[in-house]
């Protein structure tokens, strides 16, 4: 089995290489392309995928906070049973896991900004810079916490989910 960290943006993989630095996920070897990587769709990393064998079973976690196109599968014919996408969302905002982590979730629920998580930040003259931000921080309470306070369509997970099943072995 073969994983792939399919991340939204800069800020997701950021988020993503934390949790994996501080053992909050573990993906042993399995990560395709060395860890999360900004990806839209597969083409960029067919390369990587075509080596495999062909019945390898390919886990795609796509995260970020709007999941809406679909991965394409288009070249991967002969390996589409044996890939399986999973949106892992974060609606609305990275910035959102950052609010709870600074125990700000009233003030900002309470404010002009709700819905917008960035604007709030910005109006706290919060510098968010993710690297440094989520190297400083553990984000695991705030992730569990998160998936308390959101709801999510249907076909969409949690980061926290995704803890939650690198901890049981299920990935």
């Amino acid at each position: 089995m073969k994983i792939i960290l399919a991340c939204e943006g800069k800020t997701e993989v950021s988020l993503i290489n934390s949790l994996i630095e501080k053992g909050t996920l573990c993906f042993h070897n399995d990560i395709i392309d060395e860890g999360p990587c900004v990806l839209r769709q597969l083409d960029k990393i067919k390369p990587l995928i075509s080596i495999l064998p062909l019945a390898e079973p390919i886990f795609v976690f796509r995260i970020g906070d709007t999941l809406k196109d679909e991965i394409s599968l288009k070249g991967f014919e002969m390996r589409k049973e044996y890939i399986h996408s999973i949106k892992i969302c974060t609606k609305p905002e990275i910035e959102m896991l950052v609010i709870i982590q600074e125990g700000l979730l009233l003030e900002y629920n309470k404010s002009e900004f709700y819905g917008n998580p960035k604007q709030f930040l910005k109006s706290k003259k919060f510098d968010f810079d993710p690297n440094e931000y989520f190297r400083r921080h553990n984000m695991r309470s705030s992730i569990i916490k998160y998936r308390k306070n959101k709801k999510h369509n249907k076909d969409e997970y949690y980061l926290a989910d995704l803890i939650d099943w690198c901890n049981d072995g299920i990935y």
